[in-house]
């Protein structure tokens, strides 16, 4: 796509929710597009919950977890992770599908999928969280709209989409920004997911359950924030990623084969 604006991310005001939500220093970026998170999480540690401690106990903190171990992310598109490598703030970036990810279990802490399920048919989604599962040791932190789909025909009928066009460019964008698949608050809460920031017990409660709510229910659009904290014990050993199928303009390319591209569309020339 030759335009940033048509890069579809999380509004701005979603992500200091997120980096607040992060546990672990290493951390994985399903869908990363663009690399606003891995940017975000490279030089605003400190707005992290352990980069804040770190910040807060200078003179008692441990100086390994000053900056993430890892920073992984991965995409579906060439294009994404040639504009993502231009910042350097991901350790490895790599060609995969959410629902078809190359990791191996327990890989990293936190699991992000931003703006990502939403754009899966729902088996696809369904398989993708069960996949987070394996990947992620304490955390999986995702985001979905809370009206994917419109509640009376089942499918996306914003009016963009319905632009009739020649224009590649546009064809490709409005395929990629469909939605597929939609989840409710209760439907992630089934699936075992807190959704809106943690009540701590406190005078603030209160406040912060206000803020839950509102945020979870509040007027139509925006976006629904879901974690899902995991029980497991401690990381003994992180595997590595096995080695990629193919490269693919130098990047590692675990998409399955389906999803590879014959030819590079105009859709993908930057």
């Amino acid at each position: 796509m030759k335009t940033s604006l048509l890069v579809g991310q999380s509004p701005l005001g979603m992500i200091p929710r997120i980096l607040d939500e992060i546990e672990g220093t290493r951390i994985l970026d399903v869908g990363c597009g663009v690399g606003v998170y891995g940017f975000m999480l490279r030089h605003r540690w400190q707005d992290t919950p352990i980069g804040f401690r770190q910040v807060r106990d200078y003179d008692r903190r441990d100086p390994r977890l000053d900056e993430p171990e890892l920073l992984s992310g991965c995409d579906l598109t060439v294009h994404n992770l040639r504009r993502t490598a231009h910042h350097r703030s991901y350790d490895e970036l790599v060609l995969a599908s959410a629902d078809a990810l190359p990791y191996p279990d327990d890989y990293v802490d936190t699991l992000l999928c931003i703006e990502v399920l939403e754009h899966l048919d729902k088996p696809a989604a369904l398989r993708a969280l069960r996949d987070f599962e394996r990947i992620a040791r304490k955390r999986i932190v995702i985001t979905v709209p809370r009206e994917s789909l419109d509640p009376h025909t089942g499918h996306d009928e914003r009016a963009f989409l319905r632009l009739d066009t020649p224009d590649a460019d546009v064809q490709a964008w409005t395929f990629a920004e469909t939605h597929r698949s939609a989840f409710s608050p209760a439907e992630l809460r089934s699936l075992g997911f807190r959704c809106g920031r943690k009540v701590e017990p406190g005078p603030r409660a209160p406040l912060q359950l206000a803020m839950a709510l509102w945020q979870t229910y509040g007027p139509p659009g925006g976006q629904l924030l879901a974690v899902k904290d995991l029980d497991k014990p401690e990381r003994k050993s992180s595997g590595a990623l096995p080695q990629a199928p193919t490269i693919t303009e130098g990047f590692p390319d675990y998409r399955p084969a389906e999803r590879r591209p014959a030819h590079t569309p105009a859709a993908e020339i930057g």
